[in-house]
This record gives structure tokens, sequence and C-alpha cells, in this order.
């Protein structure tokens, strides 16, 4: 019997080693690997069982506290499978010598929703008290408690539960750049889309499917979009195999989550190359914070306020204005933003800022600049240089800086920072209007840099530096250290 050589285990070990054997023995094609440090994780494609296999020597899996103890470790691994964008276990298996259980992974998904400190290690997810606590609450986690030598009756849980419900890999924050190079690679293929066109279709594709679709008669390789048309496709089936493999439903929240980071999809392909980087949540409430202690808390009502930077948002999509205006290179980025309702109180408009006339502004931020209002630009403009520097990693990009607005501080003479890109955005800010504040992210050298003086002297004699912040550009972006400011400077006027 079974449950003799499992009372009989002298350690966790021999615990683990019994239903190994037992598992291989159900299922004979079965390999049990263990990524990311877990005591195994089971696939058997004849069975299509995926489990996830939690061994302990001697718990008590009948008491809720000690099986939410184990289900918490659980929850960091299936966490990692998703955070990778691997398709994840269908079932969890927990044994120990006395007794064993099986759950759905459905079970416990919406806790990878939590906003956990998910570095630590699975071991320590125990000591977790909001995890333990919402598991503990949860009604829906109490499952049938087999004994030890009734096994065989678990294992069959395990196929029961494998056969009722299909897993699917979430796209999150974490996995997505992964997987948007496995769908531009193997569904898109050779499309005449721009990466910037490519990454936001993605995107609209994930949180709007009812508006971008398969072609439904003729044209077999062919999606329908709402932003590009009709868009060429390598085939209906890789199409049709990509969702099957990847979950295609998801949550206001999740949606909203996956739209923020398409600015990193880019900066992972090309925006790296122009030195974009999206704005983490964390430092735009801070920004926010820091604007509203110069400007006064209705700083969002009393004044005009522009990102000319916009990419999809993320400076703004949070928060509602009066009078909000966002400018971006790439109209796929409005495109994207409208789809998912951000700042829909905004004038939206596709512009560029370096080198556009200054005609083809909306009519409304003409008259306000003519008008003498006073006017917020918030912006993080890119960083990118045509020379190399610690700014930008080292990586040469010429012709990158070579614009309009460059030309001109050329004949300003306004320096050697012509080659910033963040010091024309800046640099175009002072000469549009006196009335113009601007709070912008960018490097502090704008600030202490020799090369920035002639940028700085002009800067200080028409705005007053009131207040900012420097931190880790490492804690900002996936980038190696150095300087990174948010700063604030007030017209004079």
């Amino acid at each position: 019997m079974m449950t003799n050589v499992l009372t009989s285990a002298i350690n966790e070990k021999d615990v683990e080693n019994t239903y190994r054997h037992n598992f291989l023995k159900k299922f004979k094609d079965m390999e049990i690997t263990s990524p990311f440090g877990c005591d195994g994780f089971g696939v058997s494609k004849i069975s299509k069982v995926r489990t996830l296999m939690e061994f302990k020597d001697d718990v008590n899996l009948s008491n809720k506290a000690d099986l939410v103890k184990v289900l918490a470790q659980s929850v960091f691994y299936i966490k990692k499978f998703y955070d990778k964008g691997i398709i994840p276990p269908s079932t969890i298996f927990i044994g120990d010598r006395n007794e064993c259980v099986a759950i759905h992974v459905n079970d416990i998904i919406k806790y990878l929703e939590m906003d956990l400190n998910w570095s630590i290690a699975p071991s320590q997810a125990h000591t977790i008290g909001e995890l333990v606590i919402a598991l503990m609450k949860d009604e829906s986690i109490n499952p049938f408690v087999y004994a030890s030598n009734h096994f065989l009756d678990c294992i069959d849980k395990v196929q029961d539960l494998t056969d009722n419900v299909q897993r699917k890999v979430l796209v999150t924050d974490k996995n997505i750049t992964e997987v948007f190079r496995y769908f531009d690679e193997k569904v898109l293929g050779k499309t005449k889309l721009t990466t910037n066109e490519r990454a936001n279709l993605f995107i609209q594709i994930l949180v709007n499917k009812d508006d971008n679709y398969l072609h439904p008669v003729s044209k077999r390789k062919t999606v329908v979009t709402k932003s590009f048309g009709e868009v060429s496709i390598v085939s209906r089936d890789a199409f049709q195999s990509f969702f099957a493999h990847f979950a295609s439903s998801y949550s206001p929240s999740q949606k909203h989550k996956l739209a923020a980071v398409v600015d990193r999809i880019i900066d992972d392909t090309t925006r790296r190359k122009q030195g974009e980087f999206f704005t983490p949540a964390i430092w735009v409430d801070k920004a926010h914070e820091y604007v509203a202690s110069v400007f006064g808390e209705d700083w969002k009502e009393k004044y005009v306020v522009w990102d000319p930077a916009w990419g999809t948002g993320n400076l703004t999509r949070d928060y509602n204005f009066k009078e909000l205006y966002v400018s971006t290179l790439n109209q796929s980025d409005i495109d994207t933003a409208n789809q998912m309702g951000y700042n829909s109180e905004a004038i939206k408009f596709q512009y560029d800022f370096l080198n556009d006339d200054y005609e083809k502004l909306p009519v409304g931020l003409k008259n306000a600049i003519e008008n003498g209002k006073e006017i917020i630009v918030l912006m993080n403009p890119p960083y990118a240089t045509a020379t190399e520097n610690s700014t930008d990693e080292g990586k040469h990009k010429a012709g990158v800086s070579d614009t309009e607005i460059k030309k001109l501080m050329d004949i300003n003479k306004i320096g050697k920072s012509k080659e910033q890109l963040y010091s024309q955005f800046i640099y175009r800010s002072i000469i549009l209007s006196e009335n113009i504040h601007i709070s912008v992210f960018c490097p502090p050298l704008l600030l202490s840099g020799d090369s920035y003086k002639g940028l700085r002297n002009l800067l200080l004699n028409k705005k007053i530096f009131t207040k900012g912040f420097l931190m880790d550009a490492k804690n900002f972006a996936d980038v190696k250290s150095w300087g990174l400011s948010f700063s604030i400077f007030k017209s004079k006027k």
C-alpha cells in the first residue's frame, strides 16, 4: 500500500520521490522538471496534464491555515510562469505523507493581480499577510482532501480538472515584450506597418477584439482593424493559433495595464534608439504632486496643459483636465489611446514638436498662446543625442537629433546642448511663449553640465527653477544607472 511507503518516509525528499514515481506510473509520457526551483512540474502531452507539484513532509492539509501556506507558495510559482510567457500549469497538486489535494489554477488566478512584492522567494510567500488572509477568506478554496492511500483518486481529480478547463497564457505587463515578439514574427510577419504601428495593433487586438478581427469571408490572410484598415498576416491559422495559446479576454484593469506598456514594447525595439522611455505610474503621481505644490491643487482646472511628447498618455491618462492638449509623433499612439478611452476630454493631435510649423497647432492651443494664457508644458521628452554620452548608455545615434529646432539653436549659438533631443524640446518650449511653465523629466545635466550653459542661461533668464526631484534612472526604466530628474521651471512673467 502506498500509505505505508509514505508514512514510513524519513523526510520530505522521500515523500517527493514517492509521489513522483506514482505520477510517472500513471502518466507514461509525463516529464517532470523543476522550473523556477519548484518541487515539480509534470507535463503529459497525451493526457494534456500540466500540474505544479508541491511536496511537504508532514502538514495538516485539512487545516486551511496549513493549506493556504502551501497555496501562497504555489501562487508565486504560477506568477513566474505568467511573467515569462510560458503556458502555466492548469492544476496544482499538493501532497504530504498523510494527505493530498488537487485544485485548478482558476481558483487562485485572481491573486496574480494583487499588488505584492513578487520578487521575494516563493518559499517566503506565506509571510505575506495580505495574501494569506485573502486566501483564508476565499470560500471557493475548499478542496476535497484525499488520504494518501487514495492517491490514485487524487490523480484522477487532476485529470478531471484538466479535461474540464483549458488554460491560456495571460498577457501581462511582465511578459508583454516577449509575447509581442512572437506575435510580430509568427502572426504579422512581413507586413508594411512600422514598429510603432505593429505594437499599437498588437495592443488594440488584445484590448478591443470586437473592432480588430480576422476577415470573416474570403481574405484568409487578412485582419480587419479599426485603425489600420485591412492588414495582411502570415496566415489565418497563425492568428488563431496565437489566440488559442494566449488569452484574448481581459478585465478593464488588465486592459489598462496592457495599454499602459505599449510604450515599453516600442521602447524595447525602436524607441530606445531615440532615447524615449515610458513613464511609470509611481513617478507620474510624484510629478503631479510636485506640480500641485507649485501651481496649486486646482492646476488641472486653472491652467492650459500640453504634453508634446505624449506617446499613449502615461503622464495624463489617469487624470482629468479642463483644457488639455496632447501631441505625439505617431498617429497610431492616438488611435490606441482613443480605443482605450484615455483623456477623452483632450485635444489629441499628431505633431512633430521639433520639426512641424507653428501653424499646424490646433486653433485652441494657438489662441491660448497668442492670448497670453498660462500654459504648463508637462513632458517626458526623448533623451537621445547624436553623440555618445552617459545618458544614452554609449549607444551611437547619429542623425537622431537633426531637426529644425537644432538648426535654430545653432543659429542662435545655444551650444553643444543642441545635440540633445530633450534640450530641443525645452528650447522650443521656451521660445513658444513667455507664459509657458515647463515641467520636465530629463537628465540633470541641464542644470550642471558645461555643454548646457547656453541653454541654461536662456532658460533661467526666462523661467525660475522652483522645485524638482532627482532619481536613479534604473528605478525609472530598464537601463543602467544614471541621474534623472523632474524639474519645474515657472515663467518669470
